[in-house]
């Protein structure tokens, strides 16, 4: 199974036959204001982190990034990079090569409704396009354990 920790803005998800079957949420006090660790006073804490335990089946894949994949991505999207992945026998590293590749895309993309456009405007802000920031991709295939 997976078993996963997550705090602030990066965040994880698990695609199963080409649909995300599970998201580990966005922790943020405010917009754009997230939760994170840091040495100090104003830290959150660990205990304020999301806990997961959940069953994962051979050819599940996992997807993990930072906040510069997921405010640029929307979850379909991120799904049809892995089942065009998959469909086409690339490895877990091309994967997500592809996948960072197309969030540095919309990122620089200044007309496209991104996640994060969205997320600005619910909050009142006038924002358009994508986010540049930092963009971090780890994917994974589950197998049997056989396969190994």
């Amino acid at each position: 199974g997976l078993h996963a920790v997550n705090l602030g803005d990066s965040g994880f998800i698990v695609v199963r036959d080409g649909r995300t079957v599970l998201k580990s949420p966005s922790q943020q006090h405010d917009f754009n204001f997230t939760y994170q660790l840091e040495s100090g006073g104003g830290s959150d804490l660990p205990s304020s982190a999301d806990v997961f335990h959940y069953s994962v089946a051979p050819g599940d894949v996992i997807i993990a990034g930072t906040d510069g994949l997921f405010d640029n991505l929307y979850d379909n999207e991120i799904t049809a990079v892995v089942v065009e992945a998959l469909r086409s026998g690339l490895g877990a590293q091309g994967t997500a090569q592809k996948i960072a590749a197309l969030a540095r895309e919309r990122a620089e993309d200044k007309h496209r409704q991104s996640p994060f456009a969205a997320a600005a405007q619910e909050a009142g802000y006038r924002y358009y396009g994508g986010k540049l920031d930092d963009i971090t991709v780890v994917v994974s295939y589950v197998t049997s354990a056989s396969a190994v």
